[in-house]
């Protein structure tokens, strides 16, 4: 079978239909696994049945009405017997019913039972008075009832009923064509259920504990085929090598030992740890760096790209940091003009806004860019040795592409704060050498964060006030979005709340405002006047929720913070924090959902970035955590990225094909139905 034309009941309009369920093959039908099952598997008489109970009941039909009301609607009765009493089956609104269900015949109805104890009824033994027994909108026919029955994603015109029918009485011509993709002797060493049995019984389980072994089998493949992705991503990796060598002599340690050593603070043991790492990738004659760093919101990754870059041009080299907005570019590029201003270092700026002539660029110099550099790259064309790029996931697929235009691949150092846990890693990161830094720097206070309820708001501003008139602090104030929003009327904007605070909050303080669609000049300028704090409160978007560093920060209001994912709160907290006074998060939230305070009572007790994300992980699924992680997440069609057994079962098998399986053809098991880009370089 190859076409799902080929399948009876599959016409034109049909195929339409399924297109928009990204169903395109008979393949893709049999991996169109359901997302979830109802258990109709117990056949009972009728005075059996237990109220709230999933059953199967078969009788004969005694009466069938289609009742019309009012107001329009429609309304199926039936009434159903068999030797020991009568149930009565109701649907809304399906008066085709008539032409399948008719007075006289018998059938099997499966649903959940109601018992309406107002009703007394004669049971048809005459064994005494029973009450009245309802089934709302049964299921019927052979392939509804007295099974496990699968519920699948629908579409207009495509119910789980007819995805029912239509695989299993096509399964076995839909497995024909599948082979096993697992050594048998790993099969049996794992106890797992052969492919063919996996995707029969996932369609058609024929009972609970063979369900679980199908899921199973078929979530380990899934993870291991993502394994598989990552695993022959490194091992392309490891064939590319160095375009020049990096060395440390002893004069250059002493160099890199000067420059730690004039830092106005010590770096942090996980710090020294992890640049060793990325010293030791530099270093090494044979293999390109693919490296991820990942450190929680202020815990020092900045100084270690600097001092990274240091190593480089102390090599001749020419290094690239390329971050995702203006503000962190400036921010970066004054950075290292301030540490490393006494070594006559070429460090350049480019931006939309700020063009150099890259032609003339030294090959010892450090540039500091946007993604304004992706449209130069021909002019730096095999000139890269080391390229860091902060907070990948703010760029898309296209700038992300920007090592393919060079022959000799860089060094390559993704940095990222967002916290990635640690099923993620297994699953998804393989492909990357992994450094984290998982102390703060010695001495930083704890954030205080504070749910603050509707009622508190006032207050909560005039203590603001206070405290930034008592302290000389300042404070930020994050809105969801720019403009007010018309579905949201309850999301606050950042124009509307700069307007609104300016004049009935605030009127006694200086207020800034900075969003996406302000001039990069003028943006400069508010950025520069909040430094030099001629800005006592600065009103913003999540435009700063990367880099923005203001050490005399130590306030920032979140408005509508149900509206944001635990991980985007998380590193918009860690905007504060960074000087040596107390610092404070509010988190403001009109929203009375108790789900969502339940996350935002969690993000008020939890300073623990991974224990965030994990969280997240498991409340909300992998694209919450992810939408601040990368473009192009993978969709899993059965596995979940909390099941850390299954992960490690995963990579239990992979190794073990790895050792003992050389000629394993690792194509027939990637998954063709995942669609996702790698976190680093492929």
């Amino acid at each position: 079978m190859n076409s799902l034309s080929q399948i009876p009941g599959i016409g034109s309009k049909t195929l339409e239909k399924l297109t928009r369920l990204n169903i395109n093959t008979p393949q893709d039908l049999l991996y169109h696994f359901p997302n979830r099952y109802v258990d109709f598997s117990h056949s009972v008489k009728i005075n059996s049945v237990i109220e709230n109970q999933n059953v199967t009941i078969t009788g004969k039909v005694l009466d069938f009405k289609n009742i019309y009301t009012r107001n329009g609607k429609n309304i199926q009765k039936a009434i159903v017997s068999d030797n020991t009493g009568k149930i009565d089956l109701i649907w809304f609104n399906q008066p085709y019913l008539a032409n399948s269900i008719k007075t006289g015949d018998t059938l099997s109805f499966a649903g959940t039972v109601s018992i309406d104890k107002k009703y007394p009824s004669l049971s048809r033994e005459g064994s005494g008075v029973g009450f009245k027994k309802t089934i709302i909108a049964p299921e019927y026919g052979q392939y509804n009832t007295g099974k496990i029955i699968s519920i699948y994603s629908e579409t207009s015109g495509l119910s789980s009923k007819w995805f029912r029918k239509i695989i299993q009485t096509q399964i076995q011509n839909l497995l024909l064509p599948i082979t096993e993709t697992l050594p048998l002797n790993l099969i049996e060493k794992f106890d797992l259920l052969d492919l063919k049995t996996s995707l029969f019984q996932i369609h058609c389980p024929t009972n609970p504990q063979i369900l679980t072994k199908a899921r199973n089998r078929l979530a380990t493949e899934e993870i291991l085929s993502l394994q598989i992705r990552s695993y022959l991503s490194k091992k392309k990796w490891q064939k590319n090598t160095p375009k020049t060598k990096i060395k440390i002599t002893k004069i250059i340690d002493k160099k890199i030992k000067d420059i730690i050593k004039k830092l106005p603070y010590n770096l942090t043991d996980s710090q020294c740890k992890v640049l060793s790492e990325i010293f030791a990738d530099l270093t090494n004659p044979n293999q390109v760096m693919n490296r991820l760093l990942q450190g929680d919101v202020g815990s020092g990754k900045t100084i270690i790209a600097l001092i990274s870059c240091y190593l480089a041009h102390l090599n001749n080299c020419l290094s690239v940091i390329i971050a995702p907005t203006e503000i962190l570019a400036n921010q970066h590029y004054q950075n290292f003009q301030t540490i490393l201003k006494d070594q006559n270092i070429p460090i350049f700026l480019l931006t939309g806004s700020k063009k150099i002539d890259l032609k003339k660029i030294p090959k010892n110099a450090i540039i500091i860019s946007t993604h304004a550099i992706i449209y130069q790259k021909n002019n730096l064309k095999n000139k890269i040795s080391f390229l860091i790029i902060d907070e990948q996931h703010k760029f898309g697929v296209k700038q992300r592409s920007f090592l393919s235009s060079s022959l000799k691949i860089p060094h390559c150092l993704t940095m990222t704060a967002t916290p990635i846990p640690r099923t993620i890693s297994l699953t998804l990161l393989g492909n990357l050498d992994i450094s984290i830094i998982d102390t703060l720097p010695q001495n930083r206070l704890q954030i205080k964060t504070f749910l603050v309820p509707d009622h508190k708001k006032s207050n909560c501003y005039k203590w603001i006030e206070t405290e930034i008139k008592k302290t000389n602090c300042q404070a930020f104030i994050v809105c969801p979005f720019i403009d007010e929003s018309e579905s949201m009327t309850s999301v606050k904007s950042a124009i509307k709340e700069f307007e609104y605070l300016s004049k009935n909050i605030f009127p006694n303080l200086k207020l800034g405002l900075i969003h996406g669609k302000i001039k990069t000049e003028t943006r400069e300028k508010i950025i520069k006047n909040f430094q030099e704090n001629k800005i006592n409160i600065l009103v913003t978007t999540p435009i700063i929720e990367v880099g923005v560093d203001i050490p005399n920060s130590s306030i920032i209001i979140i408005q509508s913070a149900d509206r944001f994912g635990l991980a985007a709160l998380h590193q918009l907290r860690g905007r504060v924090g960074r000087g040596q006074q107390q610092s404070y998060c509010y988190l403001f939230t009109e929203s009375t959902n108790q789900k969502a305070i339940s996350r935002l009572n969690f993000l008020e007790k939890s300073h623990n970035g991974l224990k965030i994300a994990e969280y997240d992980l498991s409340s909300r699924g992998p694209g919450e955590v992810f939408s601040t992680i990368q473009h192009g997440f993978p969709s899993l069609k059965i596995a979940n990225f909390s099941d850390l057994k299954i992960i490690n079962l995963s990579q239990e098998i992979l190794k073990e094909i790895i050792a003992n399986y050389p000629d394993f053809n690792f194509s027939q098991i990637t998954s063709e139905n995942l669609t996702s880009e790698s976190i680093g370089n492929n």
